[in-house]
Parts: C-alpha cells; structure tokens; sequence
C-alpha cells in the first residue's frame, strides 16, 4: 500500500480500479441469482451454502499459490468477518425476507462510501481530499438516478437495508487495515468459514424439522451466487490493498450499474429508463475521479 506518485503508484492505482470492477460485476451477478431464488430458499441457507462454497475454492486456491495460512490479525479477522456477516446477511434477508425492491436495496446498501468518509480518518488516517468528496457525492447521485427507488416498501425491511451499508461501510476498512498484514485469501477465507459456523447450526435446525424445499433451479442459482460472490470478495480485498479505500468504494459503485443491466437481460426486467444509463455514466465518471492520478505527492488517494 504505497502513497507515492511514481510510475509504481499509477499502476497500482489502475489495477485497484480493474479488481474494483470486476468485484462489481460479480457482486451484481450474485444479487440477481439471489432475487430470482423461490421462496422455500431462506437467506440463512444461501448463506450458508455461499460461505461453504467459497470455503472451499479459498482453501484449493490457497494451496495452489503455496501461500502459508497465517492471520497476522486474527481479532480484526473476526470484527470484519462479523461486520461482512450484517451487511450481506442484512442485503440478503431485505431482499428475500423483507420484500423491498431490488433497486432499493442496492441503492441502501451502496451508501457505504458516505459512511466511509465519516470514518477513514480517524480509523485509517486516509483523509478524503475534495476529489474524492467531490465522487462521492457524483456517485451517490448516480446511484439515485439509477435506481430511482420507489418507496413504499415495509419499514423494517428498509432498516435492514440501510444498516447494511453501514456495516459494510466498516467492513471493507477492516479490509484496508488487514491487506497490510495478511494475504487476501486468508482474509476471504476467515470470512467464509465464520459465515459458515454461523449460520450452519441455525441451517441444520431447520433441515432437522423439514426437508430443504429447493427445487433444481434453486440449487444451480445457489451455486452460482456463491462462485460468483467468492470471486467478488477475492477481487474487492485485492483492490482495498491496492487501493484507498474511499476511491475504492466509489468505483465499487458501478455494481449498481451492472446489477440493473443483469437484472434487465437476465433477471426479465423492463428495459431500464433513461435516466438508469445517466445514473450509470455518473457513476463511473465518479470512479474515474477518484482513482485519476493526479502527478501529485497524494496521487495515490
């Protein structure tokens, strides 16, 4: 995690920009296997069988790179395991449980880069320049045009939501602080097996009394979301350790954008309005902002 303005600097910042949106893509393409889900699927169960999942490629994937499995921090493991656990137990249960409306949930759950100003100061000592407040503001923004969600929905639901990105707000800087000590497979693979401590007694309870209700659909859709939702968190803490972690949230906002586009092509969606492709450009003209070298001592901002 270098501050420098050479050469150096600008190639990690760019390839914090690419990981940053690949993560994107997949987190959008696990959103929407996740709403096209029946509902004899609870969220505790696609948990469960995300975090088993992604388990096991971290542990196949680790021992392919030959990387020794060692928590350098194992205390700031389990706050962010524990803060990743709300924010996409809270992301998914919205969805599932707490009927609000794709849109709406995505747009909650993405006001992580707002909470995110408030703290990386204080926790990081990574204080946002006005470029980066600048982007932020664009983003969020753009994320309203996007999305335009529509209200109405139950309250408790969007409660949920809203803690969602708050709790994923500190997460992903538990995530900036941990790539300075452990390898991001490690990190990931933490994350995965507390989930799947958590919710695996709470899931065989409930297998205990009923059988699964998945049907064959559920279970291709389930095994999906969880190849795709360990490469997005495997592709997200490799930017946050290239990457600050504000310029990082902000391009991480383009999820937004791919999430409606798979939504409409896979999802069935109606074609999205204009106003959804206006939202998408701001998003990413503030994702440009942000991760802009500027040839300045703080160019890696």
């Amino acid at each position: 995690m270098r501050h420098g303005f050479g050469d150096e600097a600008r190639d990690e910042l760019a390839h914090a920009r690419w990981l940053a949106l690949g993560a994107s893509l997949s987190f959008s393409g696990m959103c929407v296997c996740v709403k096209l889900l029946s509902p004899g699927v609870s969220s505790f169960e696609a948990l469960f069988v995300r975090s088993t999942i992604g388990l096991l490629v971290c542990l196949s994937l680790l021992r392919s790179v030959g990387s020794p499995l060692r928590w350098g921090a194992w205390k700031l493991n389990l706050v962010r395991a524990t803060l990743g656990l709300l924010s996409i137990g809270g992301q998914f249960v919205a969805l599932h449980e707490g009927g609000c409306s794709l849109s709406t949930v995505v747009f909650l759950r993405h006001g992580a880069p707002v909470w995110m100003l408030l703290f990386v100061g204080p926790l990081l000592q990574e204080w946002p320049d006005r470029r980066a407040k600048l982007a932020v503001v664009i983003g969020v923004v753009g994320t309203l045009l996007a999305l335009r969600p529509r209200g109405g929905e139950s309250a408790w639901g969007l409660a949920i939501a809203l803690s969602s990105g708050f709790t994923a707000a500190l997460a992903l800087i538990s995530v900036r602080r941990l790539t300075s000590t452990d390898h991001p497979l490690t990190v990931v693979m933490f994350f995965m097996g507390f989930v799947a401590l958590v919710t695996g007694p709470i899931v065989a309870v409930r297998w205990a009394s009923a059988a699964p209700q998945w049907t064959q659909r559920d279970a291709l859709l389930l095994a999906i979301a969880a190849l795709l939702g360990t490469a997005g968190q495997l592709l997200n803490t490799h930017a946050y350790r290239y990457g600050r972690a504000v310029a990082t949230a902000v391009t991480g906002l383009s999820e937004v954008a791919f999430t409606l586009l798979l939504a409409w092509t896979i999802a069935g969606d109606a074609l999205p309005p204009w106003t959804t492709f206006v939202g998408g450009g701001a998003i990413l003209f503030a994702a440009w902002i942000t991760t802009r070298p500027r040839g300045l001592p703080d160019a890696a901002a």
